[in-house]
């Protein structure tokens, strides 16, 4: 048993703040919330931890992350349009898997991130399963809770429209079609796909922090084939379907071709949506979208750190609370400020999402939603993300000292000056199923440095030479410009 009291509590995104509260753990779930003197009074003989001048709230979720600890400008790689940026990781050979994701687990949890979801991500090494258990094996050592996605893609790996591959491959240069033809296979096939899911649910059946997912790359990505065979696997056991979804002009030009009746209608058509489904991004989508978005009950996360630095535009978030959408946050591991903190990439969300006619405090509501309940549902966990008797210990504490700063007037709502000035920094405890992971700035992990010291080396000795970088931005280049063909083409 154990007792958290803070000056402030928060229970979940609907309900007042408790001042002078305290919230009570057993065995990895919440018991009970209330007033420090009532909690006291209820459980005398419980071990208290005091958190002095913070707001105990439930814990963050990022709900779309891909496990890339370094950032790609951390690896040399400046922000770009999207297509040529991912274009520009061929310039590095394949890392240790587990020393990245170990590292952005990491700093999740010192960011006040309790649960994530790991989104589809491959570096090419030509054993996905290897590298996929390499991020499980990570996350389950964080003690981070994650919904884990096992990715896959069938077509359109280089280009798209994927029709396009052959002409685009005929017109680079014979050293940068050398670069490409070196790739090895990123995901295992459809077949294998569905075998390895198997039997990852067999192994962490049970596990109290670790669940599964599909992570079908995208609409431009994968075979109608493909999207059917998933969704019926992911129907008959449970599981949801976490994709990217109309991130960049290029792809939104790309749908429309793919999908002439509607990239949603598609997939609906397809089976998706007879499952749980959440999408990355939908950057660019249209009122029509977002109106099917509504009626099939479709998950969206925002990214919009992401977004704008890769030239995508802004995450459409006051259309998305117009239409009453629950949505949740994703950092992408690309959020504004190239960290990982998440108060930061929450306060732009609700920046572009600011109506000037809807209630401020509305508004604020819905920020603590999408940062907490609507994320672990954009995440596929359930129980999490309020504090509420029998839901799992997930618990963030924030220090308000910074946010107060030299004055704060008293009449300022505490939420409001919280969510306006907290960054990770103020972050004093992140609790997941009831253990304490972080606590007063310093992480519990005895492993932090060492942990920080294998991603330093794995970058150091992935770096490949001067010409490999060359002909990857030689790639890049090819890549901007067929895209900037598509989108004024139309096709």
């Amino acid at each position: 048993m154990l007792v958290l009291e803070a000056d402030h509590v928060l229970p979940d995104a609907a309900s007042p703040v408790i001042t002078g509260g305290a919230v009570v753990v057993r065995d990895g779930l919440i018991v009970a919330c209330g007033s420090a003197a009532e909690i006291r009074a209820a459980y005398p003989g419980a071990e208290t931890v005091s958190l002095g001048h913070a707001c105990l709230m439930p814990g963050l979720v990022n709900a779309h992350q891909h496990g890339r600890g370094l950032s790609q400008i951390q690896l040399g790689f400046p922000d770009d349009s999207l297509e040529p940026w991912i274009a520009r990781r061929r310039g590095r050979g394949v890392p240790d898997v587990y020393a990245l994701t170990r590292l952005a687990a990491q700093q999740m949890v010192e960011n006040g991130v309790t649960a994530t979801l790991h989104a589809n991500y491959s570096y090419g090494s030509g054993d996905y399963e290897a590298e996929l258990r390499a991020s499980i094996r990570a996350y389950d050592d964080a003690g981070l809770r994650a919904t884990i996605c096992v990715g896959y893609a069938d077509r359109g790996g280089l280009v798209y429209p994927p029709a396009e591959e052959a002409a685009f491959l005929a017109s680079l240069p014979t050293d940068v079609r050398a670069l490409i033809g070196a790739d090895k296979p990123g995901y295992l096939p459809l077949a294998g796909t569905v075998d390895l899911m198997a039997r990852l649910r067999a192994e962490y059946a049970g596990h109290p922090r670790l669940s599964f997912a599909y992570g079908p790359a995208g609409p431009q990505w994968v075979s109608d084939e493909a999207w059917r065979a998933l969704t019926a696997d992911a129907r008959e056991h449970g599981l949801g379907l976490h994709f990217h979804l109309l991130e960049s002009p290029a792809q939104a030009t790309c749908a429309r071709s793919l999908y002439p009746e509607g990239t949603l209608a598609r997939l609906e058509r397809l089976g998706v949506f007879e499952t749980r489904a959440s999408a990355a991004h939908f950057v660019q989508a249209t009122a029509r979208d977002i109106a099917d978005a509504v009626r099939l009950g479709l998950r969206v996360v925002i990214n919009p750190g992401s977004n704008m630095r890769l030239g995508n535009g802004a995450p459409p978030v006051a259309e998305l609370m117009d239409a009453g959408i629950r949505f949740g946050l994703g950092t992408d591991n690309c959020a504004l400020d190239d960290n990982e903190d998440y108060l930061s990439e929450l306060r732009l969300g609700r920046l572009l999402g600011r109506n000037a006619m809807a209630p401020a405090d509305d508004q604020l509501r819905t920020s603590i939603a999408v940062a907490t309940e609507w994320g672990a549902e954009a995440a596929f966990l359930t129980e999490t993300g309020c504090i509420r008797g029998g839901f799992k210990a997930d618990l963030v504490a924030i220090d308000l000292t910074a946010t107060e700063g030299t004055y704060l007037d008293p009449q300022m709502p505490m939420l409001e000056a919280m969510l306006a000035r907290a960054t990770g920094r103020d972050v004093v405890m992140t609790m997941v199923g009831g253990r304490i992971l972080h606590r007063r700035g310093v992480s519990i992990a005895a492993a932090a440095e060492s942990i920080r010291a294998a991603a330093r080396q794995t970058a150091a000795e992935t770096r490949l030479d001067a010409g490999t970088r060359q002909l990857a931005g030689e790639l890049a280049e090819a890549l901007r410009r067929h895209s900037a063909a598509v989108v004024a083409g139309g096709r």
